[in-house]
Parts: C-alpha cells; sequence; structure tokens
C-alpha cells in the first residue's frame, strides 16, 4: 500500500512540476500567428508577409517564425473579433493601420464591437500605409483639378471603390468627394487587391487605396493624389491633396502589430524588440520598397499616441459621415 502511495504522490508531483513548467514556458512558445484582415495582394497583407518572413531571425524571438492567417471581412473587424477570441499570450497577434482600425470602430458608432485602447496593446509598428486616388490609365484626367472638373461636368454620380466600406482608405474618400460637392457611390471590398483589380476591369471609376497597389500595374492606374502632410517617401513624383488644393487629408496610417489587452510584459518587450530589429533588416527595407512601402520603426508609446492623434482626426469626420446617412 505505501508503494502505491508513493507511486501517486510521484505522479502527481510530476503532473504539477509539468503543468508549472508549461505555464512558465519562455515566449513564445510555438510559432506566431499573425492575422490580417484583408485579402492577400493589399498594403496589409503585403506587409505582414515581409514581416513574418523575418521574425525567426529576431533574436528575442528565440527562432520561432510567424505565420500569416487572412480572414477578410468588415474593414478588418472580422480578424480583430478572432483574436479576441483568443488567449492573451502573444501567439496570435493582428497587423492593421491605425487610420483603417479605429475608422472601422467610429464607424459602428454605439455598436462598435470594441474601443482599441481598451481590447488592444499597440506593440509597434514597423512601416505606414498612404492613400492615393486612382484612377484608370484611359481616364483624361491627369491631375486633381482636370478630375474634379470632369466629374462636376459630367453630372453622374462617381462609382469609387476601396478596401472595406469603413477603411482609413475610405474615410478619405468621403472627405475629398463631400468636400468637393461631387456625387458618389461607395463600392466596398475585402482588400486592396480587389479594388484594384476592379478598376483595372473599369467596373468602378475611382479607388481610393494605397499607394503601393499601383506595383506591377503602371500601364493601367495611374494616381492623382496621395494623403499625407508631405509627399510618400515611396512615391516623391506625386503630390498630396493637399498640394492641389484639398485639405484635410494630411493623415496617413501606421501599419502596427496590436496584442490581446493583457498579454504580459514579456510579449510587449520581446515583440516590441522584434519589430525594431525587422524594421531595421536590409532584407525588409528591401522587400518594402519593392512593393512601395516604407520600413520604419515606430515603439510602442510613440505609436499609441499616433492612436489617440488619429482619434481626434477622425473623429470629427465619421461622425459627420454617419449624419450623413
Amino acid at each position: 500500500m505505501r508503494k502505491v502511495t508513493t507511486l501517486a504522490a510521484g505522479i502527481a508531483a510530476a503532473a504539477v512540476a509539468m503543468t508549472s513548467t508549461a505555464a512558465n514556458a519562455e515566449y513564445p512558445s510555438k510559432p506566431v500567428k499573425i492575422m490580417v484582415g484583408f485579402s492577400a495582394g493589399g498594403g496589409t497583407d503585403t506587409t505582414a508577409r515581409g514581416f513574418a518572413s523575418y521574425m525567426h531571425e529576431a533574436p528575442s524571438m528565440g527562432g520561432k517564425p510567424a505565420y500569416i492567417v487572412n480572414q477578410p471581412g468588415a474593414s478588418g473587424q472580422k480578424a480583430a473579433k478572432m483574436v479576441l477570441g483568443e488567449k492573451a499570450d502573444g501567439h496570435t497577434l493582428y497587423m492593421i493601420n491605425i487610420g483603417t482600425f479605429i475608422a472601422g470602430e467610429l464607424a459602428k458608432g454605439k455598436k462598435r464591437p470594441y474601443h482599441i485602447p481598451d481590447a488592444f496593446v499597440n506593440l509597434g509598428c514597423a512601416s505606414q500605409l498612404v492613400t492615393s486616388l486612382q484612377v484608370h490609365a484611359s481616364n483624361p484626367a491627369k491631375t486633381m483639378k482636370d478630375f474634379i472638373a470632369n466629374a462636376k461636368k459630367s453630372g453622374k454620380t462617381i462609382t469609387w471603390g476601396t478596401s472595406g466600406a469603413a477603411t482609413m482608405h475610405a474615410t478619405i474618400g468621403h472627405i475629398f468627394f463631400d468636400g468637393h460637392g461631387i456625387a458618389h457611390k461607395k463600392v466596398p471590398f475585402k482588400g486592396g487587391s480587389k479594388a484594384r483589380a476592379a478598376l483595372v476591369s473599369k467596373s468602378v471609376e475611382v479607388v481610393l487605396g494605397g499607394v503601393n497597389t499601383l506595383v506591377g500595374f503602371e500601364d493601367d492606374i495611374r494616381a492623382l493624389a496621395s494623403a499625407g502632410a508631405k509627399r510618400d517617401a515611396m512615391a516623391r513624383k506625386l503630390p498630396t491633396f493637399g498640394e492641389q488644393g484639398t485639405s484635410g487629408i494630411e493623415f496617413t496610417g501606421l501599419m502596427c502589430l496590436f496584442g490581446k489587452k493583457g498579454v504580459s510584459a514579456e510579449v510587449k518587450t520581446k515583440v516590441g524588440a522584434a519589430i525594431k530589429h525587422i524594421a531595421g533588416l536590409k532584407g525588409y527595407k528591401k522587400y518594402m520598397k519593392k512593393n512601395s512601402l516604407a520600413s520604419f520603426y515606430t515603439d510602442s508609446a510613440a505609436a499609441t499616441a499616433a492612436q489617440g492623434a488619429m482619434y481626434k482626426a477622425m473623429g470629427p469626420v465619421i461622425k459627420k459621415i454617419l449624419a450623413a446617412r
């Protein structure tokens, strides 16, 4: 009887030890999943795939790789809610630009599925998304002045595509068309690549999308303007909306990695270090430049501050859009 008791006690002690070891395992203990709320080929997906391919090289990640899971829908909110359904252990993260993330939340009003500062932690950013107004290469407009004049002269409703109903691109589209008194109809798609395909096929007349989506389609698409207070470093020849007489579009969206609120300090530190490391890699910079995307590091504190500023910039705009519906 004593031997049986001793054996049982030994098994119990071993089980406790194994449980304790698993609970205290260093992060990451397995590959990291990065959720993307849009289809493959757009700015978010392109950035995420480039970033994930270098995750295992970051010293803080202990050789563990990352992989991408695309879950398009509701301007990225479907993927965000899936992240919130996972454990806050840092093994499921979410990549999106803060402009689109915030626009999606604000567009829901009181029915918002989450409030970003309460539900997520901004771990840092490694790029940004810059919106551009794009037309088909056959469009006679060569400047924004031409486009506005032609749109008003036609007297028709301009159909325009974007990567989602409530993205940063969509918000900028509303600011532009409403600001110039141009009748318009938004056609949302599940990702920038799908919006681009619609423009190439002339299913829509205009697209508000990332500057990066023009790569490889220069013979089919022409960008007329870019958002931001300054010209995009990856498209210096493309003038801004402001330079062409349209104000109120002086913002771009930092492309950041988010964790579910409650992730440990270890996760914050290690993922933050990984973002900084990857943003500085020559291979990542080369990959991003090839896709007309910038590569630079913004730490968690600065990214969170930028997030707060974006709420203030986009809040009144989206409130006005909602009121006009």
